[in-house]
């Protein structure tokens, strides 16, 4: 079968790549002829496009002189910025028309000039989304290229709806796998209704995630829910610090998180902050990036904290994680939206003791009191008790460890296990399209299951 998986980027560091990644490379060594196809450009560094390549999956993607420009908001900033310094003359014959028509004075008009100037650019030029038709440009020649059988998006709330668009409008068979849990709170979810479905099929990674497709998003094409996909570290290799080497080391807090506010990360240094404040040698650390890394420096720095030194950066590989789980005595999140997070099966996998707030898929995971410890979100001092209550538990906390170790044995979380559900489900979708039989270039109708 010819599958080609849809990114809309490829974070430095994040579950969906992992998962997707994964999943790809699995599907590859099954016998699969496996693409993909990102709609940014990838830097030649990021661990999973590495993998990707090592695996001989192909990566079509836009060329970095094409992609920065077109969806990089720092980027266009700067083309903004050249551009303005390049119509300098035209700044200044506004700004004299300005002078002898309103008498004012000369720098005022020069300023207002400009800013008009940027103004006319950001608005019909710099702010729009250009990554849109460039990326159906690319989709266009990867299908000419390849001829998919099934495209699978991985989809992270509205990113990828034009693709599905896209590929409807031609016939082509569609698997879309929604990474998130839709919350009505938040306007990401305003145009799923519209689009979604006209995918052939909908992935969900949780019950609560399906919950929330069908009420929030008004999901009625077919759907089903998969489970997380994690290879075995021990498998691997990987084998944990002793006792007597971490009895001499700080204990460790440890999350893997994007920098984003849906992690609830402002809630967790609060929480850190109250433990601080009755354990000194304790110590946090959340490896991820994002756009938030210097407002959250900012807020731990407030709290009295080390806010460097908390936010060391993503981790490169999973011989890096697999270190920084040797390192870790239990692990952290505090959510306030999730879908079934990969990071929270990472910790089970390692045999991690795991406090982590009760949203999403998360309670189809970890059971309160029996492999993790739960809270609400948005409740620090729910956060702060458990971890404390862990700090000076020892026996319990090796025993949640140890049941969180035994749940990821038990659950279907191996790679090769999750792929044979996708190919399924990718027959399945095949089998629902085969009724329609369009030709490359047709349309079709939008199709509904009650």
């Amino acid at each position: 079968m010819k599958i080609c998986m849809v990114f809309y980027d490829m974070q430095t560091c994040g579950g969906l790549e992992e998962y997707a990644a994964t999943l790809a490379v699995g599907l590859a060594q099954a016998g699969h002829q496996v693409s993909a196809v990102s709609t940014a450009w990838i830097p030649p560094d990021n661990q999973y496009l590495l993998r990707l390549q090592a695996a001989n999956v192909p990566v079509l993607q836009l060329p970095r002189w094409l992609s920065l420009p077109a969806s990089d908001w720092n980027t266009k900033e700067k083309i903004l910025a050249k551009t303005v310094r390049l119509l300098s003359s035209l700044v200044y014959g506004f700004a004299a028309i300005r002078v002898l028509v309103k008498r004012g004075s000369w720098a005022k008009s020069v300023t207002s000039a400009r800013n008009w100037l940027r103004e006319q650019l950001t608005r019909r030029l710099i702010a729009k989304d250009w990554r849109k038709p460039f990326a159906r440009l690319l989709l266009r020649w990867g299908y000419f290229r390849g001829r998919p059988d099934v495209y699978h998006l991985q989809g992270y709330t509205s990113n990828l709806l034009f693709v599905i668009e896209w590929l409807h409008d031609r016939g082509i068979p569609i698997v879309y796998e929604e990474h998130q849990t839709p919350d009505a709170q938040f306007d990401w979810w305003r145009e799923f209704g519209r689009v979604i479905n006209k995918a052939t099929t909908v992935v969900a990674v949780s019950e609560k995630s399906a919950q929330a497709l069908r009420t929030v998003c008004g999901v009625t094409v077919p759907m089903v829910v998969r489970s997380p996909l994690l290879p075995d570290p021990l498998a691997s290799g990987w084998q944990n610090e002793t006792s007597e080497s971490r009895r001499s080391a700080p204990f460790r807090l440890t999350t893997v998180a994007r920098l984003h506010a849906t992690k609830g990360l402002d809630y967790l240094l609060e929480a850190f902050a109250q433990v601080k404040s009755r354990f000194q040698d304790v110590q946090l650390r959340v490896y991820g990036d994002g756009p938030l890394h210097q407002d959250l420096c900012r807020r731990a720095n407030e709290l009295g904290l080390d806010g460097e030194s908390i936010f060391p950066g993503p981790f490169t590989d999973r011989q890096a994680l697999s270190h920084i789980m040797a390192r870790t005595d239990l692990f952290v999140m505090a959510s306030v939206l999730e879908g079934q997070p990969l990071g929270i099966v990472e910790a089970m996998a390692y045999g991690r003791p795991i406090v982590c707030t009760s949203v999403g898929g998360i309670p189809e995971l970890i059971q309160d009191g029996v492999n993790g410890l739960l809270c609400p979100p948005k409740d620090p001092a729910c956060l702060a008790a458990k971890i404390q209550q862990l700090i000076e538990n020892d026996e319990q906390r090796a025993s949640l460890g140890r049941a969180a170790r035994k749940s990821y044995l038990s659950g279907p979380f191996q790679p090769e296990a999750v792929c044979n559900q996708l190919v399924a489900i990718y027959k399945n979708a095949l089998r629902q399209h085969d009724a329609f039989q369009p030709s490359f270039g047709a349309t079709i109708p939008d199709r509904a299951q009650p």
